[in-house]
């Protein structure tokens, strides 16, 4: 039975999420290379992994709730002494925010580290053709001009 902390807890741990989202919405829309012109752009090239995403650090996050795994898959992969942290987002709300905003990037991290998973979770998409060719765009437009004669 999931009692009203829970949900308090599940709560601040989605916020993190979604500003987590948002932050990266931020950044890929205005940032050098964007990958969309304005947000709800964005979120239509993105939703698929940001579903994904969201769905796969849900599950850790509820994991974590589950006694002893938490202690034993940060001792398995070498960090032991994150442990307490475990405890920590289980408790108290804050760290639940928190670890909303960065469990994508520890997932990540984590999943780049193993062989058989690396480059198993879905990237955002590829930034949008630029209007005035890069440089190696132009190198590339002038060979092709010069194979051309």
């Amino acid at each position: 039975m999931i009692s009203l902390h829970e949900i308090w807890l599940w709560f601040w741990f989605i916020f993190g999420m979604i500003v987590f989202m948002l932050k990266r919405a931020y950044y890929l829309v205005t940032g050098p290379n964007p990958i969309a012109h304005n947000y709800f752009d964005f979120f239509k090239r993105c939703a698929v992994p940001l579903v994904i995403r969201f769905v796969i650090d849900s599950g850790i996050y509820w994991l974590c709730f589950t006694p002893g795994f938490a202690d034993r898959a940060l001792n398995f992969m070498g960090w032991t002494n994150w442990a307490i942290g475990a405890d920590m987002v289980t408790q108290y709300g804050p760290f639940a925010m928190f670890f909303g905003m960065g469990i994508d990037n520890i997932i990540d991290f984590s999943v780049s580290k193993i062989s058989f998973l690396n480059g198993w979770l879905p990237q955002m998409p590829g930034p949008l053709p630029t209007q005035v060719p890069t440089e190696a765009q132009a190198k590339m437009l002038a060979q092709t001009e010069k194979d051309k004669k």
